[in-house]
């Protein structure tokens, strides 16, 4: 087995190795207000020879048929051709299925780059990669569409809470309608920061985020540092200070 796998990881090496995504889309989020019946994404080739894509969205929930994926939008055109240096604007548009309107959906949009096809000599080994890119698509209902989550973030509750095992964790209560996203977040002890995965908050909801490195009870944290990222892909660095009873709050933006 082991000489197996020492040939094969020397065919890859002697064989030519292609790695390198071309297509890329504007934008790292889709925001598809209610009230529009359809929103264009861009995508462009930014390589040297021309992409194959297909394009496609998905509910997150891990169906493998994706005739079997129920979601709200047609995506048009499912597949085609990009020249080097051009792109392709991509509808979306909405289909009528009904959704909650007392709060964001999200989806997702998914890009798949087709590697073209090798003009090397057949008897010379070549490697592709499909490159697959996601970003989420977030349904804003009217009722919501006055404000967004960078707006509504104070309303966010943060609070200390410990765990047997896991030591001591932060909790996080979105009491909103709306759906956060978070960059590089950390957390400070001791005078130093611990990288805290802080993932996607939902809507009306609690979860719980550990630390890389365990912290344990007792241990004070003194701030809670993270990034928001707003409808438009820009970072919002926020720092939060206890306010007592284990609570964090950010008192600059309040």
């Amino acid at each position: 087995m082991k000489k197996r796998a020492i040939l094969l990881a020397f065919a890859m090496l002697a064989g030519s190795f292609s790695a390198i995504a071309s297509m890329t889309i504007s934008g790292t989020r889709i925001i598809f207000p209610a009230a529009e019946k359809e929103v264009n994404v861009r995508t462009n080739n930014k390589g040297t020879k021309p992409a194959l894509v297909q394009v496609w969205i998905d509910d997150n929930k891990g169906t493998a048929n994706l005739n079997e994926v129920k979601v709200p939008f047609i995506v048009t055109p499912p597949i085609y051709r990009v020249e080097s240096g051009k792109g392709q604007s991509v509808r979306l548009i909405y289909n009528g299925m009904i959704l909650p309107q007392n709060k964001e959906s999200v989806f997702w949009f998914n890009m798949l780059e087709i590697p073209p096809q090798s003009t090397l000599s057949p008897n010379r080994q070549r490697l592709e990669l499909a490159f697959r890119t996601r970003i989420k698509i977030f349904y804003r209902p009217d009722s919501l569409s006055e404000s967004n989550s960078a707006n509504e973030r104070n309303k966010l509750k943060w609070e200390t809470v410990t765990d047997a095992i896991k030591g001591v964790g932060i909790k996080l209560t979105n009491p909103t309608p709306y759906y956060f996203s978070f960059d590089e977040s950390s957390v400070e002890t001791h005078g130093k920061k611990i990288n805290l995965n802080v993932e996607m908050a939902d809507p009306f909801s609690s979860i719980v985020f550990y630390p890389e490195r365990k912290i344990n009870k007792g241990e004070k944290i003194t701030s809670i540092n993270y990034g928001l990222i707003n409808d438009y892909g820009a970072v919002i660095k926020i720092k939060l200070s206890p306010q007592g009873n284990g609570f964090f709050s950010d008192l600059a933006g309040k």
